[in-house]
């Protein structure tokens, strides 16, 4: 006897959708996974927007008429750094709820980052060594210090693709004085975390969710073949290789970003500083091993549920 569960991860820029069943064994099969890009925040996290507040009731619209051919016995959602910090938020929440009857969680930054680690658990094998997990989100980047059995250190920063790329990237390609404005911002921003990883001797870096993603998809074509992605929950990327790629993403423009084969679409737009801010983690920690994950807060939350764990 299995169950089906559907689990929405309502992030500030994307809406993420997965649909798995759970067998008796505890363990799951995907039925479907998607992501839109809704751009929630895109007036920033105080108020959401009237737009993006209609393009984000329309998008669990459309996901509802999805969720129904699947049937599941559950759907739950998780509203994270946007519809955390919006004044509307709970009118958002009220509005979604109407559309499709389901439990919403408005979860926390900390929250977060733990369903990020269950999710990463899941699909890379860790030890008894600690390594450091990223989720670079629209509102907020999500970073977790741990291991195979626990926890060490987490923090939610509010240095999300999406602000970052209001406060410093005006110009296509960025220039030299965008780029040292944002690198000096996030040495003051990250001084815990860069405390905190060399007091672990961090040498791991765990990228998950959508542009660890597409920084996975780019390399793939240029490395690779896109296949070599296929059916893997975890890829390792050379140091090199994504130096390489971030030299690339800052030297073209949004138009030429787009033809990078690879490239997500709807990532392009925020993929600049998205690079920037991975990048300067991977130098400032001196990183030698980078893996991707395709598991993060969706497939941690499935986890959870289930363990029969209170979510």
């Amino acid at each position: 006897m299995s169950e089906r569960i559907a689990i929405m991860d309502l992030g500030t820029n994307t809406f993420h959708l997965l649909i798995a069943d759970v067998k008796a064994d505890h363990a799951f099969v995907i039925l479907y996974k998607a992501e839109e890009f809704v751009k929630l925040g895109e007036n920033g996290l105080e108020q959401i927007g009237d737009n993006p507040f209609r393009r984000g009731v329309d998008q669990i619209r459309k996901y509802k008429s999805i969720i129904d051919q699947f049937h599941p016995h559950r759907i739950v959602s998780f509203g994270t750094a946007a519809i955390r910090r919006a004044a509307n938020g709970d009118q958002f929440i009220s509005a979604i709820k109407s559309v499709c009857p389901m439990e919403v969680n408005k979860i926390s930054g900390d929250e977060e980052a733990e369903f990020i680690y269950l999710g990463v658990r899941q699909a890379v094998p860790l030890n008894d060594q600690p390594v450091l997990i990223m989720d670079i989100g629209g509102g907020s980047t999500e970073f977790i210090i741990a291991n195979e059995k626990e926890i060490s250190w987490k923090k939610s920063f509010p240095v999300g693709a999406s602000i970052l790329k209001q406060k410093f990237h005006y110009h296509e390609p960025i220039n030299d004085q965008e780029i040292d404005s944002l690198q000096n911002f996030l040495k003051e921003e990250l001084q815990s975390l860069i405390m905190e990883a060399k007091f672990f001797y961090i040498n791991h870096l765990i990228g998950a969710s959508g542009s660890f993603d597409t920084f996975a998809m780019i390399i793939a074509y240029a490395f690779y073949e896109p296949d070599v992605l296929f059916d893997k929950t975890a890829f390792n990327i050379s140091v090199e290789q994504f130096d390489i790629v971030v030299k690339e993403l800052l030297s073209k423009n949004l138009e030429q970003r787009l033809a990078i084969q690879g490239m997500i679409p709807f990532r392009a737009e925020m993929m600049v500083v998205a690079a920037i801010l991975a990048q300067f983690v991977v130098e400032e920690l001196n990183i030698r091993k980078i893996t991707q994950s395709s598991f993060a807060l969706k497939e941690g939350v499935l986890w959870k549920i289930i363990q029969n764990e209170k979510i």
